[in-house]
């Protein structure tokens, strides 16, 4: 079958779209193995022009949308011009299926919606609609059809990563970003143990029964070695390894066996997340023997009322304190991402942001502002209070506050954004490895 993959994505930090994706990548390489013939076309915004000449040059017989939670109007105006002048059938998938199935199964030509990890239903269900004859309902799939909703429970998860074929990447163009940037990107598992209220994590595991399997999993550190290694070989330029989760440095294990064995097989410098309320001296000491030159770190906020009560990340200020003062004694480099306007800000806590990261001096901060994504108990909130800003997801791409809260509106948000993105810029100018003292790796 001729499937035309539609990513709808948000081009964050200015990156290019079609953006990599590892679960996705992952579905394209079963889906691959399968001898279905897969494109991929990437969309930021309504592109009738864009669409016409992919339908053109790919001729589909199927549609997977993938979409993220802050693109369905941008997916629905797309999905409608499709149905109006195509008559393709389309399945949905990414964060929004999950978070709304109901409203996924809503948009223009949409017959089926893939929940939560879709490796197996998806797969399974697109085999099935091969042979009409064979019945497709499928665990993980809602279907809309002249019955109605048909709502089928979810499949166990996939406990066993390394059983995963490798993410497919060229299709996402991989190399041109190996190229400007000199990084790789690598996922080393699914599922958090953090249940952050600005995540739609804890969303997605309840979606789940007790016995459908463990939530939180991670590949053996071979099977993420082995990755490394190959994408070293595959694409010219590679200078930095950048791992992906969040989760990265929760399983001390785990990590611990990773670690002993990165060095050995590994000689460039990496970077991944760490949270401050789970570092001490001695995680500190190993990441930095093993080549870690720069943490990411979710500070978030200056407020510890917003941190805790309306995000309950658990995180006191002088957790973050400690965890930076280790980080700069073993001579990590640390970029910080935090959010302005969250639920409850005002200008005194948005102070209290600025002063704290004067006194951090981190590298690098990501400054966002914050957007109430659906699915998350930070919305909730939101949306009891009555602030979700009316424009909705259009303050997301023009990367402006997603609520509007009398005590600080979201101009006042703006404006204190930009001075403190002017007070600490993100990675100005070059790929962070370059900016680095780098006398273990040499250059």
């Amino acid at each position: 079958m001729r499937i035309l993959i539609l990513q709808f994505l948000h081009d964050g930090q200015r990156r290019p779209i079609p953006r990599f994706d590892p679960n996705l990548g992952t579905l394209i390489t079963l889906l691959q193995q399968r001898d279905h013939e897969i494109s991929l076309c990437g969309l930021d915004r309504f592109d009738k022009t864009k669409v016409k000449t992919e339908l053109a040059r790919t001729l589909p017989q199927l549609i997977y949308a993938d979409i993220s939670c802050v693109c369905v109007d941008i997916a629905r105006r797309t999905l409608q011009y499709i149905q109006e002048h195509e008559f393709l059938p389309v399945v949905a998938g990414g964060n929004y299926s999950a978070v709304d199935p109901k409203g996924c199964l809503s948009l223009p030509a949409v017959r089926a919606a893939a929940i939560g990890e879709s490796d197996a239903s998806l797969v399974t269900y697109l085999e099935r609609m091969k042979d009409p004859a064979v019945g497709q309902v499928v665990s993980g799939v809602w279907l809309r059809d002249e019955q109605g909703l048909s709502r089928p429970g979810m499949p166990a998860l996939v406990e066993d990563l390394d059983s995963l074929p490798l993410p497919e990447r060229d299709l996402f163009n991989y190399a041109e970003w190996v190229r400007k940037t000199g990084e790789i990107e690598i996922a080393v598992g699914r599922g958090c143990p953090q249940t952050c209220g600005y995540c739609v994590n804890d969303w997605v595991e309840a979606l789940y029964d007790e016995d459908a399997g463990t939530w939180v999993r991670r590949r053996s550190p071979g099977n993420v070695m082995d990755e490394i290694e190959l994408l070293c070989g595959r694409y010219e330029g590679v200078r930095s390894v950048r791992f992906l989760d969040h989760a990265f440095a929760l399983a001390n294990d785990w990590l611990s066996a990773f670690l002993d064995m990165y060095p050995s097989r590994c000689s460039l410098p990496f970077r991944c997340h760490l949270r401050a309320n789970s570092t001490d001296a001695e995680l500190v000491t190993r990441l930095s023997d093993a080549g870690c030159q720069l943490a990411d770190i979710e500070v978030i906020s200056g407020s510890d009322f917003i941190r805790n009560e309306i995000f309950d990340m658990d995180l006191n200020e002088e957790q973050i304190r400690v965890a930076f003062d280790l980080l700069e004694a073993a001579g990590i480099r640390t970029r910080v991402i935090v959010y302005l306007g969250s639920p409850y800000e005002s200008e005194a806590s948005l102070d209290e942001t600025r002063d704290l990261l004067r006194s951090l001096k981190p590298d690098a901060v990501d400054v966002r502002a914050y957007y109430p994504w659906p699915g998350t108990r930070a919305r909730e909130t939101a949306e009891e209070n009555g602030w979700i800003h009316p424009r909705g997801e259009e303050q997301y791409h023009q990367r402006l506050c997603g609520i509007n809260m009398p005590a600080c509106r979201p101009e006042i948000v703006s404006a204190f954004m930009k001075r403190l993105r002017h007070e600490f810029p993100a990675f100005p100018g070059e790929p962070w490895w370059r900016r680095l003292s780098l006398p273990r790796f040499g250059r």
